[in-house]
């Protein structure tokens, strides 16, 4: 167990000494028809096991369990993220038409995790992307955006309650490694600054109440710890190191040019070495598809659906190894500093999101010893902080290719992780 003498509230001892994290975000519901990736739940697990993780972190889909006024709310059908598109989406690639109960769905998922000796890691992302890219009713998705933003850390909190209560009946709460209420809300569709931090330290006092056995977390991305409710008892924020990389080269060369015109994509020739070379999906054809897409994601999702992905692997390789040295600053920086930080509040620290940015779904640049060797920094930095929880990568669950591809490099990873065992990363002269 990590050193708890350090702690304000020591980790339950029933918990593992190491959080060996997956993540399988909203993907487990919505990417679970036949021949999808999370068909089999018990499969998933048993493959998550056999890869060295503990413990899965992912969407409840609490109000796609309970309605608004805490009743079980049956069936719900769901779509694809972009009509007719997908196929290069990490995480976002699921079919649509799937119809399912996502209560017992949840449900089922403790129970398998009870008998495999597994943890969860509730949390959402309602508020950021998953109602509005994945639910197929308009009706649904208005009733839950109708919740008004002040409204939104308490009525999470209470829809958490009505899950954690049914679970407690069911004595499956000693399953729960810690829960998150919402996933990167300084990201998401809630009130901003001080007033987001009041709401929800209101809204963790509720579930430290009623709770008291579980650890409740905060969860950010921003390293802005002025947001951080003093009442959380796991500090937790995500460090993704290329996201620079990503938004001034990859995408600020693309998509992001102010030279780029999407009515004539190839005219700008960093676009030309990476695009396919057949029929492209048009701007003016994407755009009536991607309605339920904020503005700033269109222009990504565009682009990875017109790529050739062994071409921009080529583009990306030689483009990483300029980068590599800001790349590598960024996380020991991050690391060092948020270490710090959940050092001065007491509290044990997890990584459970992170790396580059967001890769093409089947780019294979993060496969290559090149892009693995971030994540290898990552987990000896996890290490070196002491951290409780590590995530080798968020893009490791069963759709990925990093799954089927390298378990033997994710099992261990995780194994290194949980004994603490450092390692030299891979350079970049190994692409």
């Amino acid at each position: 167990m990590p050193n708890q003498s350090r702690y304000r509230v020591p980790i339950p001892p029933h918990l593992p000494k190491k959080l060996s994290i997956d993540c399988w975000i909203w993907n487990w519901i919505v990417a679970a028809t036949p021949g999808e990736p999370y068909e089999d739940l018990e499969r998933c697990i048993l493959g998550m096991k056999a890869r060295g993780f503990n413990a899965v972190r992912l969407e409840t889909g609490l109000n796609w369990a309970f309605t608004l006024d805490g009743r079980p709310r049956g069936p719900v059908e769901f779509k694809p993220l972009i009509t007719g598109c997908g196929w290069n989406f990490s995480s976002c690639n699921a079919k649509g038409g799937g119809r399912h109960d996502v209560l017992a769905r949840v449900l089922h998922l403790f129970d398998l995790a009870n008998k495999h000796d597994v943890w969860v890691i509730p949390t959402s992302w309602e508020y950021q992307d998953s109602t509005a890219w994945f639910v197929a009713d308009p009706s649904i998705r208005a009733e839950i955006y109708a919740i008004p933003e002040e409204r939104r850390f308490m009525h999470l909190a209470e829809q958490h309650d009505r899950l954690l209560r049914i679970l407690k009946d069911r004595g499956l709460t000693h399953r729960i490694a810690y829960l998150e209420i919402h996933n990167e809300p300084e990201f998401s569709a809630f009130p901003k600054g001080a007033e987001s931090r009041r709401l929800h330290q209101e809204a963790i006092s509720l579930l430290r109440t009623r709770h008291p056995e579980l650890l409740i977390s905060g969860d950010f991305a921003s390293h802005d710890y002025s947001l951080v409710p003093d009442n959380v008892q796991v500090f937790d924020q995500h460090v993704y190191a290329g996201s620079a990389w990503y938004f001034q080269e990859l995408f600020g060369r693309t998509f992001r040019d102010p030279n780029f015109n999407p009515d004539r994509p190839r005219d700008l020739e960093s676009l030309r070495a990476v695009l396919r070379d057949d029929d492209l999906l048009s701007w003016k054809d994407f755009l009536p598809r991607a309605g339920s897409i904020k503005e700033e994601w269109k222009g990504f999702f565009w682009l990875y659906e017109n790529l050739d992905n062994a071409k921009w692997d080529r583009w990306v390789a030689e483009s990483f190894a300029r980068w590599k040295d800001r790349i590598w600053h960024e996380a020991k920086t991050r690391f060092a500093e948020d270490a710090h930080e959940a050092g001065r509040r007491r509290l044990p620290q997890v990584w459970d999101e992170g790396g580059f940015f967001f890769p093409p779904r089947l780019s294979r640049f993060e496969l290559s010893p090149a892009g693995l060797s971030l994540l290898d920094l990552c987990a000896d930095l996890a290490i070196a902080h002491g951290y409780w929880g590590f995530m080798p990568g968020t893009y490791c669950g069963p759709e990925h290719l990093l799954w089927d591809e390298n378990p033997e490099w994710l099992r261990r990873t995780n194994e290194r992780f949980q004994t603490g065992r450092t390692c030299e990363p891979a350079g970049a002269d190994d692409v």
